[in-house]
């Protein structure tokens, strides 16, 4: 009796196991493809093709191409949930965002097609606008914290007013989301290179704020 319950829990496990390959085979199709041409040009016969997997399995998975866009939609905005806590330490917040700015790069590179598409997505689909707005609310009021402490910290300095440290989180935040539409409209939306100089456009915004401690701390982190 033993025997046989291990061996339908194994085979249980093993089915698990084969089911989120096929998801992930499908996920990574699908984000190559849409990065490669763009979402509307790609079928979702064109991604069980490239994933390498039958359309009933990936039906499986998602209903139809929508629900793998919403999927890697996801993953990318969530990708740095809870990765912008401010600490005590001035040199650990600094660290931080150096290291949070290198990932947020790596990660626009590797779901392009969302920052290129990012109108287009948010128009044609409720639940990515709704998705957005709420990362958006989030990611925003927490970057406020941080940048607040590091003012504390005499890291940063505020802007003069009658401008505050919402308008400096709004301006890298529009650079951010729009670096890969500016790709696609002035040069090759292809070129690894240009998507890199996103974060050396962005410290031309940041750079004016930061005191010497904190210029120090940015140029020891970023080496």
């Amino acid at each position: 009796m033993r025997t046989a319950t291990r061996q339908v829990v194994h085979r249980a496990c093993s089915n698990s196991q084969m089911r989120s390959k096929t998801r992930d085979k499908v996920l990574k199709a699908g984000k190559d493809l849409f990065n490669e041409q763009s979402t509307a040009a790609v079928s979702i016969e064109d991604i069980a093709a490239a994933a390498r997997v039958s359309a009933s399995d990936l039906h499986a998975h998602f209903r139809d191409k929508q629900e793998i866009i919403r999927a890697l939609f996801d993953e990318y905005i969530h990708a740095l949930d809870g990765d912008w806590r401010p600490a005590k330490d001035p040199a650990k917040n600094i660290a931080m965002v150096v290291k949070n700015l290198a990932e947020l790069n790596k990660m626009r590179w590797e779901y392009r097609f969302v920052n290129r598409e990012l109108i287009l997505l948010v128009r044609a689909d409720s639940r990515i606008r709704a998705a957005y707005q709420a990362t958006f609310e989030r990611r925003f009021s927490e970057l406020r914290v941080l940048v607040q402490q590091m003012v504390l910290q005499d890291l940063v300095r505020v802007p003069r007013l009658p401008r505050t440290i919402d308008d400096l989180l709004m301006n890298v935040w529009l650079i951010s989301d729009s670096w890969f539409s500016h790709m696609e409209l002035t040069g090759d939306p292809t070129d690894a290179d240009h998507a890199n100089r996103v974060n050396d456009v962005l410290m031309v915004s940041l750079e004016p704020y930061l005191t010497d401690q904190g210029r120090e701390l940015f140029e020891k982190f970023a080496q």
